[in-house]
């Protein structure tokens, strides 16, 4: 298999290019789109060599990847992710458990390479979410909206195959909060209106019903007029 225009942006994306060469967050030393191995300081290249390093670089990632078309049967999107993780990785052996992993493993294990020398970089943090969602993302058109579960929760997803992340969702008459990495939350959480749980701990109180497997966990309480909670329904 071969990287699609997806794949390649969203590399790009997150690599971004320059043609003078650099150390990365890890110390690396790296030239046009993330082009790492035979790099030195003060090196200068052209676009048009920038370009043709990450066509003849993404070769090596997309054998990496394809290695294990034979056991997963990649789609496109699926692939096209994790040949931006390997690229920016080295590989998805680990990632994969060698192959033995299932799909919806690995795409809660992704996110969890978001370290570069033992911290955790936001940068990293971003490309792994998006990473992700472009792994998630099915190829059909015709996606039944409904409710998926992973390795760290339950996530809801869109017939157009997307998913609320760090939002508010009404879902069948109850609100229900999204993370950052796109999971239902449940017990007490903080909303600034804008982000869920933010850094700074600014944001109002609310309660997300946290009854394991219960018929409404998840669903936002809200109080009575006598004080009293009760999980919110919406007409």
């Amino acid at each position: 298999m071969k990287i699609s225009e997806t794949g390649l942006n969203l590399i790009k994306s997150f690599e971004g290019c320059r043609l003078t060469a650099y150390t990365d967050a890890a110390g690396v030393w790296t030239i046009g789109w993330g082009h790492t191995g035979d790099v030195h300081a003060g090196q200068t290249i052209t676009q048009a060599e920038a370009d043709t390093l990450l066509a003849h670089d993404l070769e090596k990632y997309e054998a990496k990847v394809d290695k294990y078309n034979g056991t997963y049967g990649w789609n496109q999107n699926e692939f096209d992710a994790l040949v931006s993780f390997a690229y920016n990785i080295g590989s998805i052996d680990q990632l994969t458990a060698n192959g033995t992993r299932s799909r919806d493993v690995i795409a809660d294990k992704i996110l969890e390479y978001n370290k570069a020398g033992g911290r955790v970089l936001t940068g990293l943090t971003k490309r792994r979410a998006a990473e992700r969602g472009l792994f998630l993302t099915p190829i059909q058109a015709d996606v039944k909206a409904g409710w998926n579960v992973g390795q760290y929760g339950y996530w809801w997803q869109d017939e157009d195959g997307s998913w609320p992340a760090n939002e508010w969702r009404l879902i069948n008459h109850h609100y229900y909060l999204f993370n950052r990495d796109g999971y239902m939350v449940t017990g007490w959480h903080r909303w600034d209106g804008q982000t869920c749980d933010p850094d700074d701990g600014s944001g109002d109180w609310y309660f997300l019903d946290n009854t394991p497997g219960g018929e409404l966990e998840g669903a936002c309480w809200h109080g009575r007029e006598s004080g009293s909670l009760e999980i919110w329904y919406v007409d």
